[in-house]
C-alpha cells in the first residue's frame, strides 16, 4: 500500500546541520536524470529574478525562494514529511506519531513534488519553491513526469490524495490504485474547499495508526465503513472515489 500526498507551498526552513541533497537517497533513483534536469532548469530560471518571480508565481517578497532554489543542491535537508507544512500536514501531525507508527508512515506515505517527483516520507530534501503550474525553460513539468507514470506507480496499490494539479503531472495508470476526491456530499460532488486538506491529513493519520494494509479499492471502502469514513460504494465514471464529509 502506498498513500500519496501533494506537497505544500510552505516549507519548514533549515535542516540537519552539515547535510545536503543526496540524489541517491531519494526513492526510485532511476529518476535522477529527470530530477537533475528540472533542478538545473530551475537554477537557470532563478538567475533572472524578475523572470523567476513571474514563472514561479512569487510576489515582491519572493527573493528568499529564489535564493533557496539557487542553493538547493547545497542547503541542509530534512525528511520530506517534516519539510512540508500547512493544513494537511498539521492534521496529519507526523511528529506526534508513536515510533512504530512513524516507521510505518515512512514505509507507506509518499509525496509528489514538482521538482523531485515521487518521494517517500523519509526522503531528505532541501527547501525549494516549484509548483505543478510553474513554467520552466524547456519541456513542461507534465511532459517530464507523465512519461514516467508507469514506472512511478507500479508494484503497489496506491491511494492517491494529491490535488488535481499534482495528479495531472503523473496520473495513476489504470489498475494502479484510486484517486480519492473529498466532497460535501455524493449527490452534488462539490469540493469542500479548506476542509479538503484537513480531511486528508486526518485520513492519512488514521490509515497509518490503524496499521492496515490495503490492496484494492474495495478494501479501502470496507475499511472506511468500519473506521468512520464515508466513501462512495464504487469508483465514479471519471475514475474517482468520492469521500463525503458533509
Amino acid at each position: 500500500m502506498r498513500i500519496v500526498l501533494p506537497p505544500s507551498e510552505t516549507k519548514t526552513p533549515g535542516g540537519l546541520e552539515g547535510s545536503s541533497l543526496d540524489w541517491d537517497q531519494l526513492v526510485l533513483p532511476e529518476l535522477e536524470p529527470v530530477r537533475q534536469a528540472i533542478a538545473a532548469d530551475l537554477a537557470e530560471l532563478c538567475g533572472d529574478g524578475a523572470a523567476a518571480k513571474k514563472a514561479l508565481g512569487l510576489g515582491a517578497k519572493g527573493d528568499e525562494w529564489i535564493a533557496a532554489n539557487q542553493e538547493l543542491r547545497d542547503s541542509p535537508v530534512m525528511p520530506a514529511l517534516e519539510r512540508y507544512t500547512g493544513v494537511l500536514f498539521d492534521a496529519l501531525d507526523a511528529q506526534s506519531l508513536e515510533s512504530d507508527d512513524r516507521a510505518h508512515a515512512n514505509q507507506v506515505v509518499w509525496l509528489f513534488s514538482a521538482l523531485f517527483g515521487p518521494l517517500r516520507a523519509s526522503d531528505p530534501i532541501p527547501r525549494y519553491r516549484l509548483s505543478f503550474d510553474s513554467k520552466l525553460p524547456g519541456d513542461s513539468l507534465k511532459a517530464r513526469w507523465q512519461a514516467h507514470s508507469e514506472t512511478i506507480w507500479e508494484g503497489e496499490f496506491t491511494i492517491d490524495l494529491r490535488s488535481e494539479g499534482y495528479r495531472a503531472l503523473a496520473p495513476l495508470p489504470e489498475g494502479a490504485g484510486v484517486f480519492v476526491k473529498v466532497v460535501k456530499d455524493f449527490d452534488k460532488a462539490a469540493a469542500v474547499g479548506h476542509a479538503n486538506k484537513a480531511t486528508k491529513g486526518k485520513l492519512v493519520r488514521q490509515l497509518v495508526t490503524s496499521g492496515v494494509t490495503l490492496t484494492s479499492t474495495a478494501q479501502l471502502i470496507d475499511w472506511g465503513s468500519t473506521a468512520g469514513w464515508r466513501f462512495a460504494g464504487s469508483v465514479s465514471d471519471s475514475g474517482e472515489l468520492l469521500l463525503a464529509v458533509g
